[in-house]
């Protein structure tokens, strides 16, 4: 992250040499649809299935332009959930299923190259550090006619933070001539380094240097979002 950051601020001293100079403050919040995927929960076939997880985002960012390139840097306090649901049998016959959710509170922090038009349509790039401060299992079901609920913390399963690639693209929408204006985009995350965990039934997913019991051939756990962006954002010039 170091040598990214390192990167963007040589970016930026080159960039101060041309081009007219803005300064965009935004508060901002994301509707996203988020994902915790792993192959080795993905190849259990009925017994344990994903499915769809909504979380949010809020914050503020801070975008320097010049000309019509720029760099952005935010912090966002983030929801990061996953859902699954399964199904026990044996011997092929059911008796019983459940649905489980895995809920990451997190700090997100992205560093992005920004490209916008004169009309105020952008595109976004760059990486994202993610803090993970909290992940909480919750699951519930039944089991040959018994229900059962089930919740813990598995904060101790996560890693403690992990990067993330942002795309990005929208528009900043002006209230005529005052420099306020509604930011409106979508932008999607995917993670490159592995967050281990646990699977849909709460059970240890390991990691490379220490394997889960029940995933002795561990894989890597991908974090996966798309959303929607919406904020307001005021203009420095």
């Amino acid at each position: 992250m170091k040598n990214i950051i390192s990167l963007f601020f040589l970016l930026f001293l080159s960039l101060s040499s041309f081009g007219q100079f803005a300064i965009d403050v935004q508060g901002k919040g994301l509707a996203n649809s988020t994902w915790l995927v792993n192959k080795n929960i993905s190849d259990q076939g009925v017994s344990q299935d994903y499915a769809p997880a909504w979380g949010s985002s809020y914050g503020v960012a801070g975008n320097i332009y010049f000309g019509m390139t720029g760099v952005g840097l935010e912090f966002l306090y983030t929801t990061h959930n996953a859902a699954y649901t399964g199904i026990y049998s044996l011997n092929d016959v059911p008796t019983g299923n459940y649905t489980s959710n895995i809920k990451l509170q997190t700090i997100q922090i992205p560093l992005l190259l920004k490209f916008q038009s004169d009309k105020g349509a952008y595109i976004e790039i760059g990486p994202q550090l993610t803090n993970i401060s909290s992940a909480q299992f919750d699951r519930s079901g039944e089991l040959i006619g018994i229900g059962f609920d089930e919740s813990k913390d598995v904060s101790d399963e996560y890693a403690s933070s992990y990067i993330s690639g942002v795309l990005g693209f929208g528009s900043k929408i002006a209230f005529g001539d005052l420099p306020l204006g509604l930011l409106l985009g979508i932008r999607l995350q995917y993670s490159f380094e592995d967050l281990m965990g646990v699977d849909g039934e709460g059970l240890s997913l390991g990691s490379n240097e220490n394997p889960g019991f029940w995933y002795p051939a561990h894989e890597p756990t991908q974090a996966i979002s798309g959303g929607l962006v919406v904020g307001l954002t005021y203009t420095i010039k």
